[in-house]
């Protein structure tokens, strides 16, 4: 079985992109194994779903089951992006699906784009963080992997304004006002990926509460 071309980075970047928007390609079901990493968005996607995007024109309905996961794994590592192959078989919150940081805590190899590989490499911790309300809880945060589920959700709860200044930005392609999602404890400071430490903001309040002299939100805690 031949190889496949190393791709180019920008046209695995697209299919990326095309598969958080629900595009499917050539296979319709996901993997149970294998996920590549959004270096965009530090979040996990579907390999297969990826892979069939990216080499669509060589895959066929008669030669599908050649195209395997392994067989997209070792092009994508080459052209810069981590995989991470779970040890067992099962349907996961990860990918298309959502993103349960629990499931990274299963055994599981990330496979880097140097070469090398750890074993149990993109595991979580539980901590325990106190939100100014005054609330406590316990949640899984991950350095490596962000919850593109949430961050969509706050997205869509915004109603295309931002939750600062109540107003919109511009205008995308969609249709949809542009918003990013701002974490009101930084993610640089140990902040959880949560919808409740999450804000959408138009870039110009973001860039406030990441620059300017006083910051808006009240931070929460990780307690020891």
């Amino acid at each position: 079985m031949l190889k496949l071309e190393v791709p180019v980075a920008s046209n695995v970047q697209r299919a990326i992109e095309r598969v958080k928007t629900g595009v499917r390609g050539p296979f319709s079901d996901p993997s149970m194994t294998t996920y590549i990493l959004c270096p965009l968005g530090n979040d996990l996607w579907d390999i297969k779903l990826v892979g069939g995007l990216i080499w669509k024109a060589e895959i066929t309905s008669q030669n599908k089951r050649k195209y395997t996961t392994d067989r997209f794994a070792s092009p994508l590592t080459e052209a810069g992006y981590s995989v991470v192959k779970f040890n067992k078989k099962m349907h996961r919150r990860l990918g298309v699906n959502g993103c349960d940081l629990s499931e990274l805590n299963t055994p599981h190899t990330v496979y880097h784009p140097n070469g090398s590989k750890s074993e149990n490499g993109f595991c979580s911790i539980e901590e325990e963080f106190l939100f100014p309300d005054g609330k406590k809880r316990s949640v899984f945060v991950n350095s490596y992997v962000r919850n593109s589920a949430f961050k969509k959700q706050i997205i869509d709860e915004a109603n295309n304004l931002c939750d600062a200044c109540k107003s919109g930005s511009f205008q995308m392609a969609n249709g949809r006002q542009y918003l990013e999602v701002h974490h009101k404890t930084w993610l640089s400071e140990g902040g959880p990926d949560i919808t409740e430490n999450m804000v959408a903001l138009c870039p110009n309040c973001h860039r406030q509460e990441h620059f300017g002299t006083n910051r808006r939100y009240p931070r929460c805690y990780k307690k020891n």
